[in-house]
């Protein structure tokens, strides 16, 4: 129940603010309005791999520092029910977790990367058809075309006499006259103007005259979307691209995605040893403390990743010594709260 309840809160926080950013996109006319709640379960989809494990890491702090307060772990030690058996059973619920994480970061969160850039470029090509009006001359293709329509059903899909100019390679000229017109747009993201019963006029080089073409159906693709997941950045492109390489930069971002379920182990026994409190110190004594704590985790696997992609660091150290640091604090705090005694009386009975 805690962890749901946190998740719920930190989905609801991150969900509200980029909802506010999306619709002030869809008041401006640069994002249709039907492609704000596909946006925003595609973002929601690929910042879940870095919410989890901070989710996880609440949930278990507040829920240990309770069991402490209501002296039920003290109860549960007297029962034979020690420290060792409760990371056991909180360990197993966070591996359950970090191979979910680690499915969104390493295949989810990139697939709703790229799709998010693929509707985006949707919106770019139909935003330049949203504010078409009837009798006036649009520029499209970024000045290289001239659009113009005498008349538009209400959702602009459909129009009637239609007169298209475009200015293509090597300096040709073409002008499209057609009695009506259709707009169609393709799963990649291509957008199309359907002209049917018209006729196109092709300017010959030099200034030769022109050829005449008469047609019952013609498409002009308006806006060209073949966008190349090389062009776009890192976090949509997928995991075995990046592997594949020796890039730096390509293995800073793999090891990001490998960074969030090993974290989400990591942080839920950094939990467990600092909700480690007496009943007078209440549930809440060491919560700004693991908060800190989990701030300069996540700041150092910032630092590294970037000390990765600017080569400052070789890959093969990469981000792996920020686990290193945060599993070893993990156990100096174990050691220091049971004691040394504890650790090697432990041992002995296990290897007995």
């Amino acid at each position: 129940m805690s962890l749901s309840g946190v998740l719920s809160v930190l989905l609801l926080i991150f969900m509200s603010k980029h909802f506010v950013r999306y619709m002030s996109d869809a008041a401006a006319g640069t994002l249709p309005t039907e492609m704000i709640l596909k946006l925003l379960l595609l973002f929601t989809l690929s910042y879940l791999p870095m919410i989890i494990p901070f989710a996880l890491f609440i949930a278990v702090l507040v829920a240990m520092g309770r069991l402490y307060k209501d002296c039920e772990i003290t109860a549960m030690e007297a029962c034979g029910i020690g420290i060792p058996r409760i990371m056991r059973i909180t360990l197993s619920i966070s591996v359950g977790l970090a191979l979910l994480v680690g499915g969104l970061s390493l295949w989810g969160a990139p697939w709703s990367e790229k799709r998010q850039y693929d509707l985006r470029d949707l919106a770019k090509v139909k935003s330049e058809f949203s504010f078409l009006a009837p009798g006036r001359f649009h520029e499209i293709r970024g000045g290289d075309g001239v659009f113009y329509v005498e008349a538009m059903s209400e959702d602009k899909s459909h129009m009637e006499n239609v007169f298209v100019f475009l200015r293509g390679e090597n300096r040709s000229q073409n002008v499209f006259v057609a009695q009506r017109g259709v707009q169609r747009s393709d799963d990649d993201g291509s957008h199309y103007i359907v002209l049917e019963d018209g006729s196109r006029y092709e300017a010959l080089p030099g200034g030769s005259g022109f050829r005449l073409h008469q047609y019952q159906r013609s498409g002009i693709r308006v806006s060209p979307q073949d966008v190349q997941a090389e062009g776009r950045p890192r976090k949509a492109w997928t995991s075995a691209q990046l592997f594949a390489t020796a890039n730096a930069a390509d293995m800073a971002e793999w090891q990001w995605r490998m960074s969030m379920p090993i974290s989400c182990v990591l942080l839920t026994l950094l939990a467990v040893v600092m909700s480690r409190t007496n009943p007078r110190q209440g549930r809440f004594a060491k919560l700004f403390v693991a908060l800190m704590m989990y701030i300069v985790y996540f700041y150092l696997l910032t630092m590294a990743n970037a000390w990765v992609k600017e080569g400052v660091v070789s890959p093969a150290v990469g981000m792996w010594w920020v686990h290193g640091l945060m599993l070893l604090a993990v156990g100096l705090l174990l050691v220091q709260q049971l004691g040394i005694r504890w650790v090697t009386e432990t041992l002995r009975l296990r290897r007995a």
